[in-house]
């Protein structure tokens, strides 16, 4: 629920704001890559995260008990085996393996087993963190063929693999696994979880978009936010033309 809701957010975000400059082939509605800046700190961060979640399942639960460990070892294998889905679905598709693909694989993993990390078997678990990463990868592709721009890949993280999550856990719950009624009652609040948040936050979204304005002009997506809403430049190194004219000497 909780990654889900963010999602739904952010996608009618991205529905309101629009995609960012030159995402799209204005002719064809071809997608264009716009890599990020430092592929160094995407995967520092993403060990970050995978790092926090241990605390993150784990710590939810009520009491320090044995359980803690196997939903430790859910969360790693589920990681682990969303990287793998991810690079498989890369492979599979005759696309390139794609270091920002491969680190959102393992975050979808991630997600999806955080519903079900105290209630299922360390064999689902990564069955679970498989299909995620495969769910991530199809989903980009999906958002791409309807010029969806999310530049980060959080609707599929946190949006379809949360989804997808949320069913396997009433579907491998420990002890009562592939019961229709329990995935039922999943599915039901993955749906009350999208009614209630993506309408909301469209409203939301269209109303400041109407009022205050929230996209760019293209004239400041041209030299960058950091320059048009701070006045300095986020990467100097990389700039063609100084900000300031040198010093007479």
């Amino acid at each position: 629920v909780v990654h889900s809701v963010g999602a739904w957010c952010a996608l009618a975000g991205i529905m309101v704001v629009g995609p960012r400059l030159g995402r799209f082939d204005p002719e064809t509605g071809v997608a264009r890559l716009i890599p990020g800046h430092n592929l160094n700190n995407v995967a520092l961060g993403g060990f970050i995260l995978w790092l926090g979640w241990f605390g993150f399942n784990a710590g939810s639960t009520l009491q320090a008990d044995s359980s803690l460990g196997k939903i430790a070892l859910n969360t790693h294998l589920a990681a682990c085996a969303g990287a793998v889905g991810t690079f498989l679905a890369q492979t599979l598709l005759r696309k390139p393996v794609l270091l920002t693909h491969t680190i959102n694989g393992s975050l979808g993993g991630l997600v999806a087993i955080t519903a079900g990390c105290a209630t299922m078997s360390p064999t689902y678990a990564v069955i679970t963190g498989l299909v995620g990463g495969v769910v991530v990868i199809i989903g980009s592709y999906i958002l791409e063929l309807l010029q969806l721009d999310d530049a980060v890949g959080a609707i599929p993280v946190h949006g379809f693999a949360g989804v997808w999550g949320t069913l396997a856990a009433g579907f491998f719950m420990e002890g009562d696994l592939f019961n229709l009624q329990q995935l039922w009652v999943q599915a039901i609040g993955c749906a009350v979880a999208f009614l209630w948040a993506f309408p909301t936050a469209f409203l939301a979204y269209w109303l400041l978009e109407k009022l205050i304005g929230l996209r760019a002009s293209n004239l400041d997506q041209q030299r960058g936010l950091d320059y048009s809403e701070h006045a300095e430049r986020g990467y100097p190194e990389f700039d063609r033309i100084p900000l300031h004219k040198p010093l007479a000497g």
